[in-house]
């Protein structure tokens, strides 16, 4: 009778360090999605963006919304258990395009969100003045 029940409890700690180790895993795999969503997006936005930009909000294009939107739900249409639920779209006084997207990912012990953010300036915005075949860095 001994052996049975130190048997039950090897496995009962066995399963929630499984789970443990699964939704932490998840959380990582969510968090990776989110930062390469967000890439993605804004590579995608800045791709929009024309020539003679201002570099306001007002001024991107109308479609850069729902772009970034499409292109992070591709990405992240490659993992099952990621789903994005939020995408936005930026734009700063130094040119530069900042997307962020937050996504969810679903675990054994429950869901977690993560939010991955990226920032781009198109080659118009800072290449042309530097004589650089790639935008700058943000």
């Amino acid at each position: 009778m001994d052996s049975s029940l130190s048997i039950l409890r090897l496995f009962s700690v066995l399963v929630v360090f499984m789970g443990l180790v699964i939704s932490l895993f998840a959380r990582q795999v969510g968090a990776a999605a989110a930062q390469g969503a967000a890439d993605a997006a804004a590579v995608a936005v800045t791709d929009l963006v024309p020539a003679d930009w201002d570099c306001t909000e007002v001024d991107l294009p109308a479609d850069a919304r729902a772009t970034a939107a499409r292109v992070a739900l591709d990405r992240a249409a490659q993992l099952a258990a990621v789903q994005p639920t939020a995408v936005e779209v930026h734009a700063d006084p130094t040119c530069s395009v900042i997307v962020s997207v937050r996504v969810s990912s679903a675990g054994w012990l429950g869901g977690g969100g993560a939010l991955g953010v990226a920032c781009r300036r198109p080659p118009s915005a800072g290449g042309a003045a530097l004589w650089a075949p790639v935008a700058p860095p943000c």
